[in-house]
């Protein structure tokens, strides 16, 4: 697939009127439209639900080097 014709597809989104309304009037307020405000929204999305999996991820591996007893020549260090 072209880059070009990734750019043109469309996708239906269904949104309960108020929150259609209360997003085109941000989108308004912020000068964008409501496809840009809706893309830059997911995109925000995104990213903390990424930051938020790596900080997870993070501490897990915080966590099991506390917990995992390390060796120093056959002995408990």
């Amino acid at each position: 697939m072209s880059q070009e014709y990734k750019r043109q597809q469309s996708f239906p989104l269904r949104l309960c009127p108020s929150i259609r309304q209360q997003a085109n009037d941000l989108a308004h307020v912020e000068g964008i439209s409501l496809n840009h405000f809706i893309s830059l929204a997911v995109s925000e999305k995104i990213t903390r639900m990424e930051q938020t999996s790596l900080a997870s991820e993070q501490m897990r591996l915080k966590n099991a080097r506390i917990l995992r007893p390390s060796f120093q020549f056959g002995k408990l260090a």
